[in-house]
Order: structure tokens, then sequence, then C-alpha cells
């Protein structure tokens, strides 16, 4: 009890002594060492009362050496140091609480008199000039003239925010290279970050699902999060304006964060629920979270009180624990329905997880534990969006490739399709091209026949009006047997199986030039054998491209070319006419004109290109089937076969 009462008796005579930093021409300093605190939770201390409680040994030393935490506090916080310039000449350094809710920050520097000498002031109330040194975090600049001492206290006020607050003491150039170091690395963290999300923006744009929006909402809340932690979001967009929304700049991108984290996930997954009493719960939850969000952006606008920050702040963080743990939750529950996708998400997921939750229990002062540089917050979003994204390439590349697979199914349905079309009309004119020749054909020539017959008996009988009559009918024969041969060849060419594309296209040229309709000009070189179906669909394309000129062209000449292009391996078809073109509504909508519909049905059927070039002074049509496709014999079954 009486060394008690010494101990007692010798701190109320003598004040203790504080220990000083002795500055010298170091890069930094373990300023922290030195660093003592005191709690003013009625916030009615001043500077001069302040200095009295710190020489009197009333401050309290820091838990840990670089770092001030007590968590969401209402209280106004004093921290005290003394420096000594251990140089002849003058010195110059850089303090800098580096906490990122720091509402108003004031540092008084007393002389060895315990004279106020000078006040500077930095937090984000402070903008321009008002803030000591402009830069990302709070940072106060020290002039030490040489053999001076000074004592420094610094008063904050982040009442309703955390306290978390690490302290720096450096010589400026060091400063600067680190400030410019790490500037480079947060400002190539942005612009991955924005690749990704214009990455996202694409796929939208080509997919038109709301996953990828939903994707670039997660990005850009990361990104702001991230950067606002670390001071570039207050630095470079809204510090020098409205740095007042501070407060609530953390807690608000946190939950949309998180709540597009969500969101996306049930996306990615394609999670619908079919119980209605869930589906109403799932939107009054997402429905709430946005309330709320909303509260926070009206509250940084108006003027509340701490308790209502804190409140916000704290409901803020339990949202997007919620949401972080619903992620969870939904990852694991995919894993047996899509494992590998699953896992890797997991991964990505669970490095986030763990990065947030180190940093929201940093922040509430619970723990001091460090194990992701610079903190948990930025290494767990930085490795998700890049886990993330690879995973949106993954899947986009998958859903392409499926994509690609029905069309590709698609056309290929398409052109079975077609085959079974095509395959049945020419087997059904096949059949009436023969009925017409055996059956028709037989009885015209019969017919006229007996009419030769009687001409021949009964030529000496007859008067003038009934050997006319007679002449006339056989003339008539003649031009029947004449149509009927016609529209037999172009039901189906003669022996087709046995003739070249070049003779059976001859022929029918031959047959259009004769009817003198129009001047028609050809040019027809070998092509490679061709298999039977193909030969007839060639020879039909160029029968339905002449039909055409002949029906609606008006004009007065056409040029036909067949050729082989060796180069490219083709088959190229190239038919032009000085007609007045195709109208463009057909032109615009094919299926318009059943012509132009029949004729790309055939084109696509022999996988080949169809383009058409058509204005007022004519029109060219070219098509190109590779060689491959139509040198393959291909025989249509004959149904009376």
């Amino acid at each position: 009890m009486a060394h008690l009462l010494i101990l007692v008796f010798v701190q109320l005579v003598f004040p203790a002594a504080q220990e000083t930093l002795l500055a010298t021409d170091q890069p930094d300093y373990p300023v922290g060492e030195y660093i003592k605190y005191l709690e003013d939770r009625p916030g009615e201390l001043g500077p001069e009362a302040a200095l009295s409680a710190y020489r009197s040994g009333n401050f309290l030393p820091l838990d840990n050496p670089r770092l001030f935490n007590k968590g969401f506090t209402e209280s106004i916080w004093w921290f005290g140091f003394g420096i000594e310039n251990g140089l002849e000449t003058d010195n110059t350094l850089i303090f800098s609480p580096a906490g990122a809710t720091i509402r108003d920050a004031t540092l008084y520097t007393f002389d060895q008199e315990g004279r106020l000498v000078r006040t500077q002031t930095t937090g984000f109330d402070h903008t321009g000039t008002t803030r000591d040194l402009a830069s990302r975090i709070n940072s106060f600049q020290l002039k030490l003239p040489r053999n001076e001492r000074f004592t420094y206290l610094m008063r904050v006020d982040n009442r309703g925010m955390n306290t978390y607050i690490p302290f720096f003491l450096d010589e400026p150039n060091s400063y600067w290279e680190y400030e410019t170091m790490r500037a480079s690395k947060f400002g190539t963290v942005t612009g991955l970050i924005l690749m990704a999300t214009l990455l996202g923006i694409f796929l939208w744009f080509y997919f038109f699902e709301k996953m990828y929006l939903i994707f670039v909402g997660y990005l850009l809340s990361s990104l702001a999060l991230v950067l606002e932690e670390d001071g570039y979001l207050f630095l470079w967009l809204y510090g020098s304006k409205i740095g007042w929304i501070a407060p609530w700049v953390i807690p608000f991108f946190s939950v949309m964060m998180s709540t597009f984290l969500l969101l996306f996930i049930n996306e990615f997954f394609f999670i619908k629920s079919t119980n209605k009493r869930l589906q109403w719960g799932v939107r009054l939850y997402f429905g709430g979270v946005f309330l709320v969000t909303a509260m926070m952006l009206v509250s940084g606008v108006l003027d509340i009180g701490f308790g209502s920050i804190l409140v916000f702040q704290q409901f803020g963080f339990i949202v997007s624990t919620i949401n972080i743990l619903l992620v969870l939750g939904v990852n694991i529950s995919q894993i047996r329905e899509n494992r590998e996708i699953s896992l890797y998400l997991l991964l990505a997921n669970l490095v986030l997880i763990f990065g947030f939750t180190n940093y929201i229990l940093n922040l509430q002062g619970l723990i001091d534990w460090h194990p992701l540089k610079p903190n948990g917050l930025m290494v767990g979003s930085i490795f998700n969006v890049v886990l993330l994204t690879v995973g949106i390439i993954h899947r986009y590349y998958f859903l392409k490739k499926d994509k690609e697979y029905v069309e590709q199914k698609l056309i290929q349905q398409e052109r079975e399709v077609n085959r079974n079309i095509i395959e049945a009309q020419e087997n059904e004119r096949q059949r009436i091209a023969k009925d017409l020749h055996d059956d028709l054909g037989g009885l015209l020539a019969l017919i006229k026949l007996k009419v030769g017959s009687i001409r021949m008996e009964e030529e000496n009988t007859m008067d003038a009006e009934r050997r006319a009559a007679l002449a006339e009918t056989d003339k008539l024969l003649d031009m029947a047997c004449k149509d009927l041969r016609f529209i037999a060849h172009e039901l189906m060419p003669m022996e087709a199986n046995d003739k070249t594309l070049r003779t059976m296209v001859k022929e029918v040229l031959d047959l259009v030039k004769m009817q003198k309709q129009i001047k028609i000009t050809y040019t027809i070189e070998e092509l490679p054998f061709l298999g039977l179906e193909a030969k007839i669909n060639l020879f039909r394309i160029i029968k339905e491209l002449l039909n055409n000129i002949i029906k609606h062209s008006q004009a007065k000449e056409a040029d036909v070319q067949v050729f082989l292009d060796e180069m490219d391996d083709t088959v190229t078809l190239m038919v032009t006419d000085d007609g007045k073109g195709i109208p463009k509504d057909i032109l615009d909508s094919p299926q318009k004109g059943l012509g132009l519909k029949n004729l790309q049905k055939r084109v696509d059927y022999l996988m080949g290109h169809l383009h058409i070039d058509s204005h007022s002074d004519g029109t060219t049509i070219i098509v190109t089937v590779p060689v491959k496709q139509i040198s393959i014999s291909h025989e249509y079954k004959n149904s009376d076969s």
C-alpha cells in the first residue's frame, strides 16, 4: 500500500516524461510506437486541455504499434506524440493517419513551451485548400526547424464510423514514391476491371441476357468499393465536390456488390423456383435491400445524427454478410448438378468471402489480423473478379458453341427438308415426264400415223378443202409433238444420267434461242464429274434464272457463264441480263418471290452461296457451289422402280 501511495505521489508531482521520436534522414519511421491516445466521449476537450492530459500521462499507448482500431464508436479520439529534429538543417516529414472513414482530423502543433504554433486539417469534410495535403489518404506535412522539438496532438472525429487508423511517418520523397507506385497498381486494377466490364457489356449485346448486366453491376460496385477503401475514389471522383458523402460510400457499395453477386450466381446457374411463396420471399428480400440502399443515399444528402450513421453502417455490413453467405449456400447447392463449374466458382467465392469477412472483422475491431495485403477486401474482390471473368468467358465459349451447334442442326434439318421436297419434286417430274413421253407421246405419234395414212389413201379422192384441213391437222400434230417433247424436257432432261451438265445446258439454251424472244449468249466450261442430283439441281437453277429473265425482266440480252474456279475449288454460275431489275421489296423479302425462294432452296441444298446484284440497268446473279458438294453422286430414288 505504501509503494502504491508513493507511485501516485510521484506521478502527481512529476508528470510522466513522454518518449520523443528523433527525426534524422531515414525514409520512414515507426511512429506508431510513440503515439498515445485518449477517448473523448463527450467531445468537449480543447487542444490546451488535451495537451495537459497528454503531459499528465492520461494518454494510453496503442495496442498495436502501427494501428489504432476500436471498431465503430460515437466518440472523439485524441492522439499525441513528440518529434525532435536531430539534423543540423530544417527537416520535413509527412504524417499519415491513413483511416478511410475520418470525417475531420485536426493536427495541433505545440512548441516546447506549450504554445500552439500551427493548426492543420484533413478528412473527407475538407476539400481543396482546406485539406492539408491533396492525397488519397489523410496526411499532414510536418516542418521541423533544426534541433527543434514539437508535440503533436491530433483530434479525430469519425463518430458513427469505424476507427480503423494505421499510422505512417515518411520522408516526402519516400512518401510520394510509394504513392506513385500504389497509384500505378490501382490504375492497373481499375483498367482490368473496366476491361471485364466492357466484356460484360459486349456479352449483353450479343446474348441479351440480364445476367451480363448484373455482372457489370457487380464489377463496377467491386471497383468502387476497392477504390474507396484505399482513398482513390475520393481522390479521383468525388472528393473535391461532395466529400461529405464518404460515410455512405463503403456500406452502400458493399451492399450493392454483394447483392449483384448473389443475383449473378442465381442467373449463372439458371435457378428458377416454382414455389410462389419462395419467389415472393426472394422478391421481398431484394426489394428491402434496394430500399435500404436508397435510404442510405438519401441519408447521405441529409444531415442526420451520428447514431443513425452508425446504424446504417452496421446494417450495410450485416446485409452484405448475409448476401455473401447466401452466395456460398447457392454455390454449394449446385455442386451435385454442375460439379466442375460449381467447384470453380466456389474457389472464387471462398477467397472473396474470406477476404471480405477478414475486412469486416477488422473494421469492427474484433480482430487485428491481416493475412491478405494490402487488405482482404481488395485481394478477395480482385481474385473473385478475375475468376468470375474467366468463368464468364468459359460460359460464353460453350454457349456460343451450343448456339452454333443448334444453328447447324437447324440448317441440317432445313436442308434435309429441302432435300426431301426437291427429291419429291424431281420424282414427280420424272413420273410425269415419263407418262407424257410414253403415253401421250405414243398416242400423239399413233394419231399422226393415222392422219398420215388417211392422207396417203384418200389424197386423190379428197377435195381441196378436206386436203387443206387434213394438212392443217398434221401440222398441229407436229406442233403438239414438239411442245410435248419441250415440256417433257422441261420436266426431266432426257437421258440426264448419261449427259454432262454442259450438254444439258446447251440443249435448253438452244431451245430458248429458237423461240427468238431474247438474245442468249453462253460460255460453259468443262466441269468435273457431277452426281445426278447435283447436275439436275444446277440445271434447275439455270432454268429458273432463264425463266425469270424471260417472264419478268423485259431484257433484250442475257449471258450465261458456268466455269470451274480452281483457286477456290468451286463451280461458279453467273447469269446477267440488261432488264429492268428485280423489285426492291422482293429482294428485301425473298419469301415474296416464289422463284427466288425456290432458287435459294436449291442453292442451300448444294451448300452453296447466292449473290444478287440488281438495279434498273440489269441484274447479275452469281451462284458458287463447293466442288466437294457436287462431285459426290447421290442418285434420286425412282418412284416407279
